[in-house]
């Protein structure tokens, strides 16, 4: 009798009896520093922040580490120092002391109080890209998100795809990067009785209130960070005209509850006899209106290969073969004991700086982009009775 053999089968037991248990030897004490730190072409406050790696086995956050001095060099041999924000435990720059020039190599140094030095290479700042054009469609698109348990998840969501045309000069640019920042403006009405007016209580009236009560809009914002996923661009050094088309910049839904703001139902304070006086918010006053803020940084080819090792780990779709988080090797070192670890990435990149109003057309499936004045500077959230200047009004 011929006895007939499943080439399946025979491949089945071959992979099993070719399996090996790896356990990999893991040194569970062993620290490194982290860096984070930013510096560009704009006049503002350039933030280091300086922290434990936290262990893999661990559940708890990083913390900020104290340095005995942090400061920034450069290629003229010039040192500026940098501030320690003691509430927040990062340093910072003060803009009337240190803002970085086109042109120009930086170095960071930092001195800890074991006497270890850590250091960056030196990173060039090269001219920031101009920004020829904004545009939009509105669109059907896998969201990635955080559910209220911390799990990462998605759903498909209607909303609105950014694009930009990029242009720039020098040839040290390899790619660029965006950071944006969606900011929901809305308003309502605030009721302001004579004995609120009596009581002290905030937000007084532009005008003599003519009768018992005087209705009156406050004007409101809040920010959020769309942070879902690093934006990078396509590499430059594959552009012969020094111009990028359509580069998507971000995605963001429209539905209201992934970017949560709280009106609160009344205003209260107490009277000058201890009682209690509240007036009820009535909300909304008017359409509500979103600004968009992008940030657009020149990387030079370091920054941009540490970014694209970022976005590769941030990638996720729940495949066999996701990427494995690892060690990013940024550009900092201990120059007193080399064989100790550091990790991160101190930046040197140009910036441009792109804000517009966003109205929708949903019909069409297109959004207009109105340039509007900066919110760099205003708060994450805040109000005013008052028009704000980047507040539109009557827009097409």
């Amino acid at each position: 009798m011929k006895i007939k053999f499943n080439p399946a089968i025979i491949l089945l037991f071959s992979l099993i009896s070719c399996k090996e248990i790896y356990n990999p030897v893991i040194d569970k004490h062993n620290s490194a520093i982290v860096v984070e730190g930013l510096i560009t072409n704009l006049k503002e406050s350039y933030i280091i922040k300086v922290s434990e790696a936290t262990p893999y086995y661990s559940a708890s956050n990083s913390t900020l580490l104290p340095a005995a001095s942090v400061s920034i060099k450069d290629d003229l041999g010039n040192s500026y120092a940098m501030h320690k924000d003691n509430d927040r435990g990062y340093y910072y720059s003060d803009t009337s002391e240190f803002t970085a020039i086109p042109g120009r190599s930086y170095t960071l140094h930092i001195e800890m109080p074991d006497g270890d030095i850590y250091e960056s290479s030196a990173q060039k700042l090269v001219l920031p890209a101009a920004i020829d054009s904004i545009h939009g469609i509105t669109t059907n698109k896998n969201y990635w998100y955080y559910d209220d348990l911390g799990n990462i998840t998605y759903k498909m969501v209607y909303g609105t795809e950014t694009f930009m045309d990029l242009s720039y000069s020098s040839d040290s640019i390899f790619q660029f990067r965006f950071d944006n920042t969606l900011m929901k403006c809305y308003s309502f009405l605030y009721l302001y009785t004579p004995e609120m007016r009596l009581a002290g209580v905030p937000f007084p009236p532009p005008k003599v209130c003519p009768g018992t009560v005087c209705p009156y809009i406050i004007y409101s914002w809040k920010k959020f960070n769309l942070l879902t996923g690093l934006g990078l661009s396509e590499t430059t050094h594959s552009i012969i005209s020094k111009e990028i088309k359509n580069s998507s910049v971000c995605f963001f839904p429209f539905d209201t509850s992934f970017y949560p703001t709280r009106i609160t139902a009344d205003s209260c304070a107490f009277d000058p006899y201890k009682g209690t006086i509240c007036g009820k918010i009535r909300q909304p006053a008017g359409p509500e209106g979103k600004i968009l803020e992008t940030r657009v940084y020149a990387l030079n080819q370091q920054s941009a290969v540490y970014y694209q090792e970022l976005e590769k780990q941030l990638s996720y779709e729940g495949k066999l073969f996701d990427p494995v988080a690892v060690q990013l090797e940024g550009n900092i070192k201990c120059i007193t004991s080399p064989e100790k670890l550091a990790l991160g990435l101190f930046e040197v990149s140009a910036c441009t700086i792109k804000t517009c109003w966003l109205t929708f057309d949903y019909g069409q499936g297109y959004v207009k982009y109105i340039p509007t004045e900066g919110i760099s500077v205003l708060p994450v959230a805040g109000s005013s009775k008052y028009i704000p200047d980047f507040w539109q009004t009557n827009v097409n």
